[in-house]
């Protein structure tokens, strides 16, 4: 090698060397004592003005080995380009794919807007403040700052970055601290994220089916220990809620002691040459990862192809402090809160209900399909994600019915839609613990043309008691005869028809309640008698062909009581006088209120 008397020299200011081996591509250093932090720096700085740098080497004996600046290899600016610009516009569509199911009733231009806006910029956000923190760090150490690898992915738009195996570094102090504050400002600017999100979006805003990373991958840890027993949460969270939860993901995902990772660097700062067995590890917890979320395998070729040993200090002589410890705990903290996909809620008796399964609707009407979901017990302050299918809907409203059960009021977009008959609508709810099918039914009808109830001809309202008889009397208004079948949708509630004998009936009782057929000749009429033994709303249909029917709503309400008489109270017995004198008796034996009883002596 070159100059190797000017280099001997150097390296003799700062260290005492035993022996010197003089090769084609370096000079390797057999020196007496390893030294500190600040004369390997000096020593580096020294090398550095004359087109050389140096690393050591603890095997068999302490060396220090001095190479060409130009054999550690170019950077390939050109791939680090290419690939940052492939990660933004992988994260530019996955924001604008959200922001198409998340939002309603916008157009094209807005959909790519919000989604660069609300997602994109953000998680972009997210990787750069890691980079701009890192890079500060190196600068005030006097060390080069080389542009990480971003690594685009389908789904949620990117996996994070991976160091530049070009980098280097001159003791495991600066590798450790490097990688710390890139993963805690990452860290901490997601859960930023997700706070601002989840606070200023609005309780439910998206329609049609959102298909959330959440979904598959579901919560971190972090969300039942410490967000959503503070904020509300969501299954389908609002875009930029959705950017922390990604950024937090990809920050957690980057701290796995790996190759380049940033976990990598603190890690490998920590262990040395033993990281290695610690990266081996790691990639086969990455490649079972994968089974689950394939896209990681895009992750696990990158840091196969820069090499899963990682980076090594220059100067692994000197080992790292005590605070190396409290750090490689903070980033395994950031692991465990960040990244394992624990569905750690409370799931005790956890439920959801759809009570109804059919429902009826005129299709002339203005109205929508409205359909009550209860959810029980699904975690703390999470709000669950709804999809359904066929067609759109939203979310009309919520209320608490008690501590721990929730009704969502969503709305199925069905006016206007060129229904006809019966339509089914598959319903899902992701709770975040389990998810949960129901398939309901719809009855889109015609107003029919030849029946009339109660003399009507428009579709009836009415108000009646339960377990008080009443009667509805049918007409045929047409010219030829009409066959007709009642259909009665009246869920968990007590419905009869009664019959005669007067001692005989039908229980119409079910969801729905279809079979009972009749025949009525022009300008003829049917009678038929009612019970219902349960308060709430039922539903008739007199269905004729062609999806034609007269529909009647019927509000029963619980039946009247008359409020039970006070107790009587006896008074006493006493004679008098009238005004003339006369002696009488007056017996006045009780009373109740507004009414008394008595003998009366005639005058």
């Amino acid at each position: 090698m070159r100059d190797s008397q000017i280099i001997e020299g150097i390296v003799k200011k700062y260290y005492g060397f035993s022996d010197v081996e003089n090769t084609k591509y370096s000079i390797i250093f057999h020196i007496d004592t390893p030294g500190t932090e600040k004369t390997f720096e000096s020593l580096l700085a020294d090398l550095d003005r004359i087109g050389v740098t140096a690393f050591t080497n603890d095997f068999p004996d302490s060396q220090i080995i001095v190479i060409n600046n130009s054999n550690l290899g170019r950077e390939r600016v050109g791939v680090k380009t290419i690939m940052f610009l492939i990660s933004i516009i992988t994260l530019a569509y996955a924001g604008y794919s959200y922001s198409s199911d998340y939002y309603s009733h916008i157009s094209l231009p807005a959909e790519i807007f919000y989604g660069v806006l609300l997602y994109a910029v953000p998680v972009a956000g997210v990787l750069l403040t890691r980079e701009a923190a890192k890079y500060l760090y190196l600068k005030k150490r006097h060390i080069k700052y080389r542009f990480p690898i971003f690594v685009p992915s389908p789904g949620i738009g990117t996996l994070g970055t991976i160091n530049s195996n070009k980098s280097q570094f001159r003791e495991s102090k600066s590798m450790i601290r490097a990688g710390t504050v890139s993963l805690l400002s990452g860290f901490a600017l997601s859960i930023l994220l997700i706070i601002v999100g989840s606070v200023t979006a609005p309780f439910i805003q998206y329609s049609g089916i959102v298909r959330s990373p959440i979904s598959y991958l579901n919560f971190p840890v972090i969300y039942p220990v410490l967000i959503d027993r503070f904020i509300p949460v969501s299954m389908a969270p609002a875009p930029l809620a959705l950017a922390g939860y990604t950024g937090l993901v990809t920050t957690a995902l980057n701290a796995m002691p790996a190759g380049f990772l940033d976990g990598g660097l603190v890690f490998s700062g920590i262990a040395g040459r033993r990281f290695r067995y610690v990266s081996y590890v790691s990639m086969i917890l990455l490649i079972l990862a994968s089974i689950l979320y394939p896209y990681l395998i895009i992750l696990v070729v990158l840091l196969f192809l820069l090499g899963i040993k990682g980076a090594l200090p220059l100067n692994n002589l000197v080992k790292p402090g005590h605070y190396a410890k409290y750090l490689t705990v903070i980033i395994i903290v950031v692991i465990l809160l960040g990244f394992a996909p624990l569905p750690s809620h409370n799931i005790n008796g956890s439920s959801v209900a759809i009570p109804d399964s059919c429902y009826i609707i005129d299709k002339q009407s203005p109205d929508n399909v409205s359909v009550n979901i209860t959810v029980n017990e699904h975690g703390s302050r999470i709000i669950p994600s709804f999809s359904v299918h066929p067609g759109k809907f939203f979310i009309r409203g919520h209320k608490r019915d008690n501590a721990t059960a929730i009704t969502y009021t969503l709305e199925l977009i069905t006016y206007k839609a060129n229904y006809s008959g019966i339509k089914h609508f598959n319903i899902t709810v992701n709770t975040g613990t389990f998810i949960f099918h129901k398939t309901v039914a719809v009855y889109f009808l015609n107003p029919v043309r030849n029946i009339s109830v109660n003399n009507s001809d428009e579709p009836l309202n009415l108000t009646k008691y339960q377990n008080e008889p009443f009667n509805l009397t049918l007409y045929n208004n047409g010219t030829s005869p009409v066959s007709a079948t009642l259909l009665s949708f009246s869920g968990n509630m007590g419905v009869y028809m009664m019959l005669s004998p007067r001692n005989t009936f039908i229980n119409l009782s079910g969801h729905p309640y279809e079979g009972l057929t009749f025949t009525m000749n022009p300008g003829n009429s049917t009678t038929l008698q009612f019970e219902v033994t349960t308060p709430g709303i039922w539903k008739l249909a007199i269905l004729e062909s062609n999806n034609m029917a007269m529909i009647i709503t019927i509000h029963i309400l619980p039946r009247q009581i008359s409020p039970p008489l006070p107790p009587p109270v006896n008074i006493l017995t006493w004679p008098g006088t009238n005004e003339t004198g006369s002696v009488f008796q007056f017996n006045l034996t009780r009373y109740y209120p507004g009414a008394i009883q008595g003998n009366y002596p005639e005058f």
